[in-house]
């Protein structure tokens, strides 16, 4: 009787086991890979990155011109075909900016497209953001200028810029390549101005339901000093990770 007592408390002791197994396994699972049909996903993040001159003063007969170098981030946010819920989008909010590794040279800051026109940044104070980007959903179209989003899914994009790298003179005769060709021309390398960043890209529904995903970017890519112009891009659908919060 003792013997049967023992081997049931040992029975009991293995199915606890299995269960608390079977439970972190899912937990685990859960959290590399995340939801596995969230109504909303990131098709493709594009990071399209660049370098200009902002002239500071005209002296005589040369322009003087502080080099800026650029990263404009496309984010295409598309409906899940595979989610069998039908949803609407509340809010998209990129906020958690961290920097993961610092450029050799110049200053990061980031810059909300409300001061966008025809396709030209307006890099004022007044449009840096600090602690978050919010875009609202719009029950008819998308609207980046009032930073509205349709609430079926959008682009939405923003701009990271490195400032801060250096003055080029130049003679007003002679033609300038507003790309990034004018960092070499100042004596930087891609390597100097090369940085990681990262935020938290969260997708809030009108259902109250919240999905959340950590995006990591590299800035900038390729051989921007030569080709003056150098583009990327990662697929949400493999790269991303969304959860519940």
């Amino acid at each position: 009787m003792k013997q049967l007592k023992v081997f049931k408390k040992n029975i009991i002791i293995l199915l606890i086991a299995i269960i608390a197994i079977m439970v972190v396994s899912i937990i685990l699972k859960y959290h590399v890979e995340g939801e596995e049909n969230p109504p909303f996903q990131v098709s493709k993040i594009m990071v399209i990155s660049n370098a200009y001159g902002v002239q500071k003063e005209k002296q005589e007969t040369n322009w003087n011109l502080d080099v800026i170098q650029n990263n404009d981030i496309y984010i295409d946010i598309i409906k899940n075909k595979n989610s069998e819920t039908q949803e609407i989008i509340h809010k998209i909010i990129l906020s958690d900016f961290h920097l993961e590794r610092a450029p050799k040279k110049g200053e990061i800051v980031k810059y909300h497209p409300q001061s966008l026109e025809n396709g030209v940044y307006d890099n004022k104070e007044e449009y840096k953001i600090t602690e978050k980007l919010e875009y609202s959903g719009n029950e008819e179209k998308s609207d980046i200028k009032n930073l509205q989003i349709s609430n079926q899914g959008g682009l939405i994009f923003l701009r990271i810029v490195n400032e801060n790298l250096g003055n080029y003179s130049v003679n007003e005769t002679e033609e300038i390549r507003h790309d990034g060709t004018l960092l070499e021309k100042i004596g930087m390398t891609d390597e100097e101005v090369s940085f990681s960043i990262s935020f938290d890209l969260s997708i809030e529904l009108k259902s109250e339901k919240k999905y959340k995903a950590n995006v990591i970017l590299e800035m900038p890519k390729g051989n921007l000093t030569k080709e003056g112009t150098t583009n990327y891009q990662i697929f949400g659908s493999e790269e991303l990770v969304f959860k519940r919060y």
